[in-house]
């Protein structure tokens, strides 16, 4: 081999070893990085896990103070009749008229098949509501049995509201929609006494 075919090959290998090292070394670098980056995520997702974790004990506190507390209905029909019978009870006690009630139902979307199409967010409670209509009520009587109804442990709560002035001494008229959030439990069977 000739000299200057030496030359040649030394700096072909040259650049080929220089081309090779620099390949692998962006290689590395991008790989490196995406290990850190996976790495973080990982130990984002171990903090999430560990907090989790944490407030395991108190999650499941709460939740059996939602199964110790909340009210159980077998149907939505006695859970509306209970939810008019308490606020009518409620309104009576602060000297108001209720002037029309509406018990409203829940309606669900019918599919093609012709089954009830089940909700992508699922409540954890089932609810009934009604609608109650107050024509030139006391605007502090009316507020003071919002606040009777609206208590954690009833778990009635107001989830319409429209309010208009009456006219004269601080009366309103008023148009309240109620949710009374329940549990459904099982009928009481009946059994054949011999």
């Amino acid at each position: 081999m000739k000299k200057s075919e030496k030359v040649l090959l030394g700096i072909f290998a040259a650049i080929f070893i220089g081309v090779a090292l620099i390949g692998g070394g962006a290689f590395a670098f991008r790989t490196y990085f995406e290990v850190q980056d996976e790495v973080e995520l990982l130990r984002d997702r171990l903090g999430s896990m560990n907090l989790a974790v944490s407030q395991g004990t108190e999650w499941a506190e709460k939740n059996t103070w939602l199964e110790e507390n909340a009210p159980g209905f077998t149907s939505n029909k006695d859970a509306s009749a209970k939810l008019l019978e308490t606020v009518t009870a409620a309104a009576q006690k602060h000297d108001l008229t209720i002037g029309g009630t509406e018990l409203l139902e829940r309606t669900r979307a019918i599919g093609t098949d012709g089954l009830p199409v089940e909700e992508e967010e699922e409540s954890h409670f089932e609810k009934a509501s009604i609608k109650t209509t107050l024509t030139g009520v006391s605007e502090q009587a009316f507020y003071t049995w919002l606040h009777t109804l609206q208590q954690p442990k009833s778990f009635i709560g107001i989830t319409r509201l429209q309010i208009n002035p009456a006219g004269s001494n601080k009366t309103i008229n008023a148009e309240v929609e109620f949710t009374q959030f329940y549990h459904e439990k099982a009928a009481p069977k009946v059994t054949k006494a011999n």
